[in-house]
């Protein structure tokens, strides 16, 4: 089949994979097993940095990427089941895209990123949600089907009412959601961007704003006090079975959530920095997290 050479194509079976993923995903996918998802993106520069070509997997059991190698003539692999895979994150900025997986392997935590043009990031949207699913398929589709409408987020900000209406997981009861805006220093510099979190049943969503720093740069603001303009997001999957503990911890000026997660073989910790007003909001929506999970399928 065709592959495009800027954006990143649907493939339908590995042997549509250029040659030199062909004999590395031969030897690594699961033999018999349906592959769900199969992504090939090309090469893609951003600046001075150029990442390589990569072919994304998704299985019944876990997901595997292949990147190209430096000469071209052949692939590196990463891989996971889903009982290790901690959580994913989708960077979006202008037309840089980055699908991250985080996964644990020899007790400790490891990642994997795929970068692409965000022209066709449906295709990595499409590959969250079936990883996600993979690693709670009990928690699956327990609710309506679709997105949640953008009412649910009441009067926050458009560009982050927008963006949690499109990321918040399909077939998902939203449980709770919280808003809060940039956090600024004594000299007006950015201390933490604009974000906010959505609880499901399962799994938590932060979503924090990105200032231009894998694309081309922004003319600089006009002042000190007019700092750039927010351009991009970064999008946080944590399912809750991989949520071990968490606490909120006070700092000078801002607070800081701490998530511990767990897997079978590592761990890892994330930690998400909002203003200390909005502690009591985002304190009672973790306590979702503590609430028994609704009705799992037999």
């Amino acid at each position: 089949m065709e592959i495009d050479a800027r954006f990143p194509t649907r493939l339908q079976t590995a042997s549509d994979a250029p040659e030199s993923f062909r004999s590395v995903m031969a030897e690594s996918l699961p033999s018999g097993e349906p592959i769900r998802l199969l992504v090939h993106a090309p090469a893609f520069a951003a600046g001075d940095e150029k990442s390589p070509a990569t072919v994304l997997a998704v299985t019944n059991s876990g997901w595997l990427v292949a990147s190209q190698t430096e000469d071209g003539g052949g692939a590196t692999l990463q891989k996971s089941n889903f009982g290790d895979t901690l959580f994913v994150e989708l960077t979006s900025i202008l037309l840089f895209g980055q699908l991250r997986i985080a996964f644990a392997a020899a007790g400790g935590s490891h990642s994997i990123a795929i970068k692409f043009d965000t022209a066709e990031d449906e295709l990595y949207r499409e590959a969250i949600d079936l990883v996600l699913a993979g690693i709670d398929p009990a928690l699956t589709g327990v609710a309506e089907k679709g997105r949640v409408k953008a009412q649910a987020f009441g009067d926050w900000p458009m560009k982050v009412r927008n963006e949690a209406q499109r990321y918040c997981p399909k077939g998902q009861r939203l449980l709770a959601a919280v808003e809060w805006r940039a956090i600024f220093g004594s000299s007006e510099e950015q201390i933490a961007p604009a974000g906010a979190l959505l609880i499901t049943e399962r799994e938590l969503v932060v979503i924090s704003d990105e200032q231009n720093t894998a694309a081309e740069p922004l003319p600089e603001a006009p002042s000190a006090k007019e700092p750039k303009e927010t351009i991009g997001g970064i999008i946080t999957f944590v399912p809750r079975v991989r949520l071990a503990d968490f606490h909120v911890s006070h700092q000078k000026g801002f607070d800081v959530l701490a998530l511990q997660l767990h897997a079978a073989h590592g761990e890892e910790k994330l930690e998400i920095t909002f203003p200390s007003d909005d502690e009591k909001a985002v304190s009672k929506a973790m306590e979702q997290m503590l609430l028994p999970p609704g009705p799992r399928k037999s």
